[in-house]
């Protein structure tokens, strides 16, 4: 079928004679090359070129209220900016992408009881709770019971912990609830001066913990980047506590799984974090971890690794495994025969993982979730392994096969296998279907906010647009390293 006018960009750039042919370029089928296709995409005028800008007639406000399919991606200067650094690997670090939301205490709409916001927190406010299991129910009872299950400094932490994330989600940041963490901080603080915690004090102390960084990670401020602490704090006390040796009981193992799930994730933002730093407390004695030293030291990383008991999170064992494992392309290893054939056998690995758990309570949804989960720590551990960012048969089929799973569902609450799978998006099909996931994720109440997630996924998409027409060999690790380092604050990918 042909009913082009023009010709498909790899005939343009080789300056031959398109067939013209839909959906693709039968030239480019016969000469074993991509066929970029014929959308209209963004690039660089040549310096011959003088024809310097095209117009276009944009459709109306009402058109677009008719329901038009028309998008639209705007390059900005931030966006020209992150070319530039990428190009000629400046020193300067980009501009921010998204600045988070000023943290303005605002007065709460009416005054509850302590026991108010226990039931609000057993009715609503756990569903922003993020783990790997859908259901968070089982995390919500565990801490509910662990939080009234002793009245010690570790108990009085997790319950004010727990109070100050449920008016956090009932009336935002006020004053009430910055107290509720500020008490939170003074409990655990003086629990940490107790020369040896017990299971219970020590199990209290990881909720509390991760309850804050639950806090951090909802609260869209300046200081939202501080979950990195709470959550390597939470795995300190886990070590030096030997809690995974506690027994079975069933809430220290859901404790357990949840924070597993939490620094998993973490380890795939630090080893892409090249902004502030991130200097983890390492003593000996469990406490908050803290930063020290100001936003221009260099990253200094606990690099020792935590792996989940539980057989249902071997996959992200393998992610957490993976970010430790890739080099960047300025790494001499990078070129070794040695570090090829481990990534080679980390792909194995990860391709042998079986979909279905052994034991999934949540059953057919827990096992779409590994499934998603499965794909695109692939797509990124096959990406990184790359010298240039390329596509391959292996890649498509990755790619297609991950993007049937969540752009169908109502929402995807797990933003890195939605970050990886996004940033791979090439048409303004798949980019559509991605922009309309995030909105209908984005109507649930109990959603955090996507506004990092959604301004990450279109840098990426803009700056393989500006890379298409260029000589520049654009390096997957490269770009992942500064558009998540373009954040004021850490950003989470749970």
């Amino acid at each position: 079928m042909t009913n082009q006018k023009k010709s498909c960009w790899t005939c343009k750039a080789r300056k031959i004679k398109c067939d013209r042919g839909v959906p693709t370029c039968q030239r480019c089928v016969r000469s074993g090359l991509e066929c970029q296709g014929y959308a209209p995409r963004l690039s660089w005028p040549r310096d011959n070129d003088r024809k310097r800008t095209l117009t276009v007639d944009l459709p109306t406000r009402a058109a677009l209220r008719r329901g038009s399919k028309v998008r639209f991606i705007n390059t900005t200067a931030k966006d020209v900016e992150l070319y530039r650094h990428l190009a000629y690997l400046t020193l300067q670090q980009p501009q921010f992408l998204v600045r988070p939301t000023p943290s303005l205490l605002k007065k709460p709409q009416f005054v509850v009881r302590n026991m108010d916001l226990v039931h609000y927190f057993h009715a609503d406010a756990h569903l922003s709770l993020v783990a790997f299991s859908p259901n968070t129910s089982d995390i919500r009872d565990a801490l509910i019971r662990m939080a009234f299950a002793s009245d010690t400094d570790s108990g009085r932490a997790l319950l004010y912990a727990l109070l100050a994330v449920s008016a956090l989600r009932r009336s935002g940041f006020h004053e009430e609830t910055l107290q509720f963490k500020v008490a939170a901080l003074h409990a655990l603080s003086k629990s940490s001066g107790i020369a040896s915690l017990g299971t219970t004090e020590s199990v209290q102390h990881v909720a509390a913990c991760m309850l804050l960084g639950a806090f951090e990670i909802l609260l869209p401020s300046d200081s939202s980047g501080e979950w990195i602490w709470y959550i390597r704090g939470a795995m300190d006390i886990i070590r030096e506590t030997q809690l995974t040796k506690a027994g079975t009981e069933a809430d220290i193992n859901i404790l357990l799984d949840w924070t597993y799930y939490h620094y998993s994730l973490s380890t795939f933002t630090i080893s892409h974090w090249r902004n502030k730093a991130v200097i983890l407390d390492s003593s000996p004695n469990p406490t908050i971890c803290e930063p020290v030293g100001g936003q221009d030291t260099l990253v200094a990383i606990d690099k020792q690794l935590f792996r989940s008991p539980n057989p249902t999170h071997e996959i992200l064992n393998l992610l957490a495994e993976a970010c430790d494992t890739l080099l960047s392309r300025s790494d001499p290893r990078s070129q070794e025969d040695s570090y090829k054939e481990h990534l080679k056998q980390l792909e194995q690995r990860i391709e042998s993982i079986p979909v279905t758990p052994d034991m999934a309570a949540d059953g057919a949804e827990l096992s779409g979730l590994i499934k998603l989960y499965k794909l695109s720590t692939l797509i990124y551990v096959i990406r990184a392994g790359q010298t240039t960012w390329e596509s391959t048969t292996r890649l498509d089929n990755l790619v297609n096969r991950a993007f049937a799973i969540p752009v169908k569902q109502p929402g995807c609450y797990h933003f890195f296998p939605l970050f990886i799978v996004a940033c791979e998006a090439r048409t303004d099909e798949q980019r559509g279907a991605v922009l309309d996931l995030i909105a209908r994720t984005e109507g649930y109440t109990f959603m955090r906010s996507m506004k990092m997630l959604k301004a990450g996924i279109e840098a990426i998409w803009v700056q393989r647009d500006l890379h298409a027409d260029s000589d520049l060999l654009m390096n997957y690790m490269d770009l992942m390293n500064v558009v998540i380092s373009s954040n004021t604050t850490l950003p989470s990918f749970v």
